[in-house]
This record gives structure tokens, C-alpha cells and sequence, in this order.
């Protein structure tokens, strides 16, 4: 996808989906504050209020990451996630010059923040690395932390299986090693 149809298909979800959004949400305010709604109702709109005001940042994030050039779009969400966590887990990342499809970018970001949400909850990681690399035959995707791995008596949570599944749908192929030194995932990513 050219960076031209990424502004367009921008240009349409902000003047399409995310007005719509905001103007359901201006909706619900309006019934939430008249004073006959009876205290149920306020309390399920005032759950209807969050929801839409969270797919309002989500249509928000899809707009700012269609608009900026791919690489940057993934570091910044990435550290964008660290920072919504309140992390002080150190992260590098090394993609340069490594632009996949649209649809394996949705994809490998995706698996990216859960592996980052699940350093951050569960192994005690100081430093993160991720690094997708070009080769003849595809790329290869590398996450590696320093946290104290996955326990192997552990049955696979939804992340996990999660990334799994994404994988699959990218026809591609996860290798996972964990240990005391932290935790490595590799996917091969076929061209």
C-alpha cells in the first residue's frame, strides 16, 4: 500500500467512522445527563460512554499510525504501550530498511504489544529487543527479553495462543524458546 492510499483510507476513517463515533458519544452524554434516566440506565451508559471513547482512541491510533511512514509508526506504538503501562523497561528496535505489507505490519504489531504487555506483567525484563530482518526468503522477526522466562508447567495463556494464531494467519512460522535468561520468539515471515 503506498503511503497516498494510507492518507486516503486516513482522510476517510477520521471524516467517516471517528465522527460517527464522536457524535454517538455527544449522544450518550446528552442521555446521561437528563435527569429523568433512571440510575440503571446511567450506569450502562456510563459503560457505553467508555466503550465508544475507547474505539474513538483506537479509530485515532489507526489514523495517526496510517499517516506516519510505517518504521516510525511501529516504534512509536511501541513505546507508546510502555508508556501507557507506565514501563521502565528499556527497548531497542532494529527494522531499518525492512518494510512489510500492510497486513503483516497489523499483524507483527499486534504480536509486538502483547509480547510487550506480557514482559511488562510477567517477566521482570529490564531490556526488550526486537529487530525484523530482510533475507532472500522472507524476514525474520526477533523478540528477545532478559526477564525470567515462561514456566514450562504453565499451560499457554490467550496471548500467547493469541500470537500463535496471528502467526497462522500470516502463514508464518514461530519458534519459542524460554529459560531463567528470558524469553525468545522467532517467526519466519515468508515473502
Amino acid at each position: 500500500m503506498t503511503h497516498s492510499e494510507r492518507i486516503r483510507i486516513a482522510q476517510e476513517l477520521h471524516d467517516g467512522i471517528a465522527q460517527d463515533l464522536v457524535a454517538l458519544s455527544y449522544s450518550l452524554d446528552l442521555l446521561l445527563a437528563q435527569s429523568e434516566t433512571p440510575s440503571t440506565t446511567r450506569v450502562e451508559l456510563r459503560t457505553l460512554i467508555f466503550s465508544v471513547s475507547s474505539m474513538i482512541e483506537k479509530v485515532r491510533t489507526d489514523i495517526y499510525e496510517l499517516r506516519s511512514e510505517p518504521i516510525a509508526a511501529f516504534e512509536n506504538s511501541l513505546r507508546a504501550v510502555l508508556s501507557d503501562l507506565r514501563s521502565s523497561i528499556e527497548l531497542h528496535i532494529d527494522q531499518t530498511d525492512c518494510i512489510v505489507n500492510h497486513d503483516v505490519e497489523r499483524e507483527i504489531l499486534a504480536i509486538s504489544i502483547e509480547l510487550l504487555r506480557n514482559a511488562v506483567k510477567h517477566s521482570g525484563a529490564s531490556v526488550i529487543e526486537i529487530s525484523i530482518q530482510k533475507s532472500d526468503t522472507g524476514y525474520t522477526y526477533l523478540y528477545k527479553d532478559n526477564g525470567k522466562g515462561i514456566d514450562p508447567l504453565q499451560s499457554l495463556g490467550y496471548g500467547l495462543r493469541g500470537i500463535q494464531e496471528r502467526c497462522s494467519s500470516i502463514e508464518s512460522e514461530l519458534t519459542m524458546v524460554s529459560n531463567e535468561l528470558g524469553t525468545h520468539f522467532v517467526i519466519a515471515i515468508p515473502l
